[in-house]
């Protein structure tokens, strides 16, 4: 039986929500204004007019749920607010951290401003553009250079150039010449301490940590270059021409600074070199790029070679040294490109011109041999001067005692062209 206090509500079923009443405008707790007795919510707005039909589903609950919501509490209002959140605590040491890194960098900052430059201090020239001695702020930051050749033995930079006036000096010297240099040619002389420098040499200054390496590299083998004067031994006819003793012993230090040349041995096979075949070939070779320094220190001197110059010393200089032959460098084979059967061919003529050899420099005969041997590692010219060459050879004849040698000599032709062969 239905309760009679149910007159004046509506019932709302839903088989998914609980059970709700809605009680018409003149419900419990309201006057007949449709407003609340209690004199604390005066401030609620009308109530939603009463409700007739039935709700059937979860979605039109939530709907007039808030529909009551909005009559209850004003359309602008929706509902009481929520107490504020907690404020984020504050990672303390963080921050205490990021303000002792501000501190230490303004402190480094400071430090490293008021750091003076020790490497100034060993500085006694600066030479500006013109290579007029000026003070250090005549020269653009830019273009402050120096010369690896020209420090000291204990490697401080004494001279400071304007890059400007070097790379002028690099100019002229090539325009002179007709010829571009290599970068690691050291062809240039230093306008102050006459040593010769490449285009390699020039580095920047302050110098850079690739550089200070290089210094320290160059520090490590001052024992070594002491020795380079000591083991080259300068030949006598230049012993008193001081471009020529740098022009053999300079090229070597710089290699040995770069780190081409790390022994003694090295430095004696140098000298090796330097006294069979002369300054001429030592320094600047056959062509361009053929210094025999630097073809040995290239790998291009094998050990027959060596020794053909050890055993055959005369032998070599007659057939190598421009001095001696009195012929241009680029008409001949290089030594290094010799086969090692050519090599032991040609070793065997040192007991008849050597120093202790059965020939004395005065007589034909040593001549003629030098002569023919001369067109074995020519490369030129041989077919033209064969009936000539052997005429030559001719003469040994009536002498039983160089019938070998004769035989000997008879086969140059046939060793200049396994010379020609090799060399191509």
């Amino acid at each position: 039986m239905r309760d009679p206090s149910e007159d004046d509500s509506v019932r709302i079923n839903s088989p998914s929500s609980p059970r709700v009443r809605v009680f018409r405008r003149n419900g419990p707790g309201l006057n007949r204004n449709g407003r609340y007795n209690n004199s604390n919510n005066n401030n609620v707005g009308n109530v939603r007019p009463r409700v007739r039909q039935r709700i059937h589903n979860a979605d039109e609950l939530r709907r007039h749920a808030a529909g009551v919501a909005r009559q209850l509490f004003g359309g602008n209002n929706e509902g009481p607010k929520s107490p504020p959140k907690a404020p984020k605590k504050v990672n303390v040491s963080k921050y205490e951290k990021m303000l002792k890194n501000i501190e230490n960098k303004n402190k480094n900052k400071n430090t490293k401003n008021n750091k003076p430059n020790n490497e100034n201090k060993n500085v006694a020239s600066w030479f500006n553009n013109s290579m007029t001695e000026a003070k250090k702020s005549n020269i653009p930051k830019d273009k402050r250079v120096f010369l690896l050749t020209d420090m000291t033995g204990d490697g401080k930079i004494k001279q400071v150039w304007d890059r400007r006036f070097l790379n002028g000096l690099v100019e002229s010297y090539e325009n002179r010449y007709n010829r571009v240099r290599e970068a690691n040619d050291p062809f240039f002389t230093s306008p102050l301490t006459r040593k010769k420098f490449s285009k390699n040499d020039i580095k920047a200054y302050p110098p850079t940590n690739a550089t200070k390496k290089r210094i320290k590299q160059i520090m490590n083998s001052k024992d070594l270059i002491a020795e380079v004067n000591k083991i080259i031994k300068i030949k006598n006819r230049e012993h008193n021409d001081p471009w020529a003793r740098s022009d053999v012993t300079d090229p070597i230090k710089n290699l040995i600074r770069l780190g081409g040349i790390t022994s003694r041995k090295q430095l004696e096979e140098l000298n090796t070199i330097y006294q069979a075949c002369g300054r001429e070939m030592f320094i600047s070779g056959h062509k361009r790029n053929g210094a025999y320094y630097k073809a040995y220190v290239d790998g291009k001197f094998k050990p027959h070679h060596m020794k053909f110059m050890k055993d055959a010393p005369t032998i070599v200089s007659k057939l190598y040294d421009p001095f001696i032959t009195r012929n241009k460098a680029s008409g001949t084979v290089p030594l290094y490109k010799l086969p090692s059967s050519v090599v032991k061919y040609l070793s065997q003529f040192e007991k008849y011109v050597g120093s202790n050899g059965l020939m004395k420099p005065a007589t034909r005969g040593y001549g003629i041999i030098i002569r023919v041997l001369r067109q074995v590692v020519r490369d030129g010219y041989v077919n033209y001067r064969r009936k000539q060459t052997m005429g030559e050879i001719s003469a040994f004849k009536n002498n039983s005692k160089f019938s070998d040698l004769v035989n000997e000599l008879s086969e140059y032709y046939n060793w200049h062209e396994t010379v020609r062969n090799a060399s191509s």
